[in-house]
């Protein structure tokens, strides 16, 4: 198909597509319960914690802990292209996205709930063996949901300014949920004195409770704006384009993304933005224990004065920009703040703690930058969904949002094991100090390889799909689309 023409947009008047209608502001509210219940609380937990109170409360070995979880993101990160894959084929009268959050709602909190509590008497070998296989269960019912909880920019509207505000109140989810979490973890831990993982096992289990309530209130809030049938006629008109009356099989399905140069250039770059998160939540459980902890200068609660210094700016900087979004493209947001976030946090690095203002000065402003470019990047993902759609006639959100969460996965788990063999190369065996050595390994995973991942990202994003050619296709695709109703 040739490149998109100027063309008269068909407006729509679907309340997905209004961006205050009441359909919109439940999804709205959807959106941010399940980016709070799939990418906060236990995620948050898991992510930053979990291999923490298995070396120091479970006394597992550091390097065999790290590999065990990053076996089981690799495992995590196949089961996410299948999942991709079934969310496509798998619809309801609702749609691709909504019934997940009914039928993965209770499964994922059972897991969060049982995570903690392998016996401290258990042999090494059934604690690792716990480990494993819990830790990949709980990944796989998890990533039943948030896939379908990722896709809700692209499966809920197809208005550019719905989209971006349903991007930012998801981030906003994420981003509360995580303070939250990160300002329970003490006290509630803190209740059982000299035990402290009888804490760790309450939190879990308060973690999984409010997991499974706000699964389903998301899933009770929400609306697609393409339902079972909808998703039926774009099948049928991809089997028209193509003259066969087969199903498209995963050879196809796969060739429509491979093709798709705007899906290979948001991935690039989600890669980056992976492995520059994946470096920081993971190794900053460490960093505060053994960099920022000993020095004194986080006060008696380091870990939640952090995710204070990093989360409360994330939630308070979209406001800001929020005004903007109607005149400033989603792309030039993305590229022009991921460039920052690298400057900021090679800043950090360089600084260190030695001049602490300033580095609480960076770390505040590289989490604001960081902020808008998840905020904005997802965007672009549903512009590089809708391009394939015009060029292919395939509608992709759920293989097309499996990758960016696998490329994800692929970063954690990168950083896990790195993390794991640094530690146990230092001598560290839990819960004691740890060299200068390692300090200084650990201050380039959580600022300095997070910064070189950004800057490499940014060109990736530079290259993507604008707003212009976007509002071009996207007007032919309403076109295309009203003609068949």
């Amino acid at each position: 198909m040739s490149d998109p023409v100027k063309t008269t947009a068909v407006v729509s008047e679907h309340p997905c597509d209004k961006a205050f209608s009441a359909t919109s502001i439940k999804n709205y509210i959807a959106a941010f319960f399940a980016q709070f219940g799939t990418q906060g609380m236990a995620y948050t937990l898991f992510s930053t914690y979990l291999s923490v109170v298995f070396t120091d409360y479970l006394g597992v070995n550091p390097a065999a802990i790290g590999m065990v979880l990053s076996v089981g993101v690799f495992i995590d990160m196949i089961t996410d292209i299948i999942m991709g894959n079934v969310m496509d084929r798998v619809h309801t009268k609702w749609g691709k996205a909504r019934h997940w959050f009914f039928w993965s709602a209770l499964p994922v909190a059972i897991c969060v709930g049982l995570m903690f509590m392998c016996p401290v008497s258990a042999s090494d070998t059934v604690k690792v063996i716990w480990a494993l296989v819990l830790y990949n269960v709980y990944c796989t019912c998890l990533t039943s949901v948030r896939l379908p909880a990722f896709s809700l920019p692209s499966v809920c509207s197809d208005n550019s300014r719905t989209r971006m505000l349903l991007v930012w109140v998801a981030s906003e989810g994420t981003n509360v949920a995580a303070t939250v979490t990160g300002w329970i973890i003490g006290p509630i831990v803190a209740i059982y004195k000299g035990d402290p993982l009888s804490g760790w096992r309450l939190l879990g289990w308060i973690m999984a409770g409010g997991t499974l309530i706000l699964l389903v209130l998301a899933g009770a809030l929400l609306t697609e704006k393409r339902n079972g049938a909808d998703l039926e006629r774009i099948e049928e008109e991809r089997k028209a384009m193509k003259h066969t009356e087969k199903a498209m099989g995963l050879r196809e399905q796969y060739s429509y993304l491979l093709r798709n140069k705007y899906w290979l250039l948001f991935q690039g770059g989600g890669l980056c933005n992976g492995m520059s998160l994946g470096f920081l939540i993971g190794s900053m459980g460490y960093w505060i224990q053994h960099v920022l902890g000993p020095s004194g200068l986080a006060g008696d609660n380091p870990i939640g004065l952090i995710m204070t210094v990093m989360n409360v700016p994330m939630m308070v900087a979209p406001f800001l920009i929020l005004p903007f979004i109607k005149f400033v493209d989603a792309k030039n947001i993305v590229v022009m703040f991921m460039g920052l976030g690298a400057v900021f946090s090679l800043g950090m690095w360089a600084c260190g703690l030695k001049i602490w203002w300033l580095f609480v000065v960076l770390m505040i402003l590289r989490q604001c930058v960081g902020s808008c470019v998840n905020g904005s990047a997802n965007v672009l993902l549903t512009r590089a969904i809708d391009y394939g759609e015009w060029k292919f006639g395939v509608r992709q959100e759920g293989v097309g949002s499996s990758f960016s969460s696998a490329l994800n996965k692929v970063s954690m788990g990168v950083a896990t094991a790195v993390l794991g063999f640094v530690l146990a190369s230092s001598g560290y065996s839990g819960g004691g100090t740890v060299g200068e050595s390692t300090q200084a390994a650990l201050n380039f995973l959580f600022m300095g390889l997070p910064g070189i991942a950004m800057a490499v990202g940014t060109v990736f994003y530079g290259l993507s799909l604008g707003s212009k050619k976007w509002t071009q296709i996207r007007a032919e695709l309403d076109e295309r689309n009203a003609a068949q109703q």
